[in-house]
């Protein structure tokens, strides 16, 4: 019964998608918990949906994908926080107006690009499809969320 449970971890794929599952867990774990205390849920899930135009742009200007997200998220928390500056729209309507505004771009802009890759595995997410260069990226990035947490955490 137990190498019945087991035999899919024999395979290389497998044993990929579970470890890049596993360091992907890690930050986002951490993470959620300052965002449900400080009220900012709906930032988590902004955020995650405004990343697909910087993941096309990047993918036209051939560099790496994390460098388009990064910069789709950092515009989107930016103008989430200069727009709730100046109006008075709430913060809560102003994230769903640019997420969802950001996520249609991606789509658009997704659907025009002519790409040799499949963006949906972006957007839907595909675990079994990650190789060893992936999994460093995500060790990396949940070692400096870590460290982050435990240095700078009282300030957050």
């Amino acid at each position: 019964m137990l190498d019945t449970l087991l035999m899919p971890f024999t395979f290389t794929f497998m044993q990929q998608a579970f470890l890049i599952v596993l360091l992907v867990a890690i930050p986002t774990a951490l993470l959620s918990c300052f965002l449900v205390l400080k009220g900012w849920s709906l930032m988590g899930d902004a955020i995650a949906h405004s990343i697909l135009p910087g993941v096309v742009i990047a993918y036209i200007f051939a560099i790496p994908y994390t460098l388009g997200a990064f910069a789709a998220g950092m515009f989107c928390a930016l103008s989430t926080g200069y727009l709730k500056e100046n109006s008075r729209i709430k913060e809560d309507t102003i994230m769903g107006v640019v997420f969802s505004a950001m996520f249609a771009l991606g789509l658009v802009l997704m659907t025009k690009v002519e790409v040799g890759v499949h963006l949906d595995h972006i957007l839907f997410g595909d675990a079994l499809g990650v190789d060893w260069a992936d999994i460093i990226e995500a060790a990396i990035v949940a070692m400096l969320v870590v460290l982050f947490a435990v240095f700078k955490g009282k300030d957050l």
